[in-house]
């Protein structure tokens, strides 16, 4: 009686449909991504593990370097090209899966021939990346430290986005982006010539030197100082490398003199100048300009970049 009671119970039990599965748990990213040293992430692309460098200067889509596309044997779904002035870098591009940590989803990614760094796999700006809040961390304090925001400003479109915060010069809006990975303030030619312009500026002489873009590409620069800084908050800012040979040549500029009367304090200074050339109105402002600063924090949901910075010492 036993045994056939057993029999049936083991009978009714494969007969029980089967438990329903369980929803695989949700993967939730962390509101804030900080950021440190390298400026390194791993992802996913194509369920395949990489390493991205974020960069505050990257625009565009996420750029990959040719190895890894070639080992996710990756075929071109259109072609791009990266312009540096008279230098131009063709590519490629095409739609994969990115994966971040809480689920893959589809992103195009691109790549060229040669490398686009040689510190990752790749490089992605923070406007690609699925937090609310991006932040670098600079260094440690140097100093009891406030926080200045600025609104942040999308500009490029979705092709070749940019995040910066925007300063007027004249009735024209100039865009700064910060680039703590780069140590000077950059800038192209027209827009060297736009600046000193308006705001009274010249070359420094035996200020030759060359910016290293991405691809590894150099192009030579030149140190320009203006008598008028502009004032980005409490930010002085009165010294840019010019790309002197970039999307046009900065002839407008002119050479500071000795005793040049233009950086004599208590000068007023009324400019004849006039405009020329089509300026990008782009500028890089690199980790000298903001070394009194801890941290910079991109809040793209509340669309404000803040720095916190110590009082700087002149």
């Amino acid at each position: 009686m036993i045994a056939r009671l057993l029999v049936l119970v083991a009978l009714a039990l494969v007969l029980l449909p089967p438990a329903p599965a369980r929803a695989a748990p949700s993967r939730a990213l962390p509101a804030e991504l900080v950021l440190r040293g390298d400026n390194i992430i791993e992802v996913l692309l194509n369920d395949v593990p990489v390493r991205l460098e974020v960069s505050a200067e990257a625009f565009g889509p996420p750029v990959i370097n040719p190895d890894l596309a070639e080992r996710l044997q990756l075929v071109p779904g259109f072609r791009r090209g990266w312009m540096f002035g008279p230098v131009q870098v063709t590519g490629m591009g095409g739609a994969l899966t990115i994966d971040f940590g809480a689920g893959p989803a589809t992103s195009i990614i691109t790549w060229a021939e040669r490398a686009v760094t040689d510190r990752a796999d790749g490089i992605i700006g923070v406007h690609h990346l699925p937090h609310r809040r991006v932040t670098f961390e600079l260094g440690a304090p140097t100093g009891p430290e406030q926080v200045r925001q600025f609104a942040l400003i999308r500009a490029g479109g979705g092709r070749n986005t940019r995040l910066g915060a925007e300063i007027m010069v004249s009735k024209r809006k100039l865009m700064m982006i910060f680039v703590p990975a780069r140590a000077e303030n950059l800038i192209t030619a027209p827009t060297a010539n736009f600046i000193a312009t308006y705001l009274e500026g010249g070359f420094v002489k035996g200020s030759k030197a060359t910016a290293v873009m991405d691809f590894a590409v150099e192009r030579p620069t030149r140190v320009m100082r203006i008598a008028r800084p502009l004032e980005l908050g409490d930010l002085l800012i009165d010294e840019f490398a010019v790309r002197v040979e970039d999307y046009g040549r900065a002839d407008k500029v002119g050479e500071i003199g000795e005793n040049d009367p233009r950086f004599q304090k208590g000068q007023i200074l009324v400019t004849r100048r006039k405009g020329w050339g089509k300026p990008d109105l782009l500028t890089r402002i690199g980790r000298d300009q903001v070394a009194h600063c801890s941290r910079i924090t991109y809040d793209l949901e509340q669309r404000k970049i803040g720095l916190s910075c110590a009082e700087r010492q002149e």
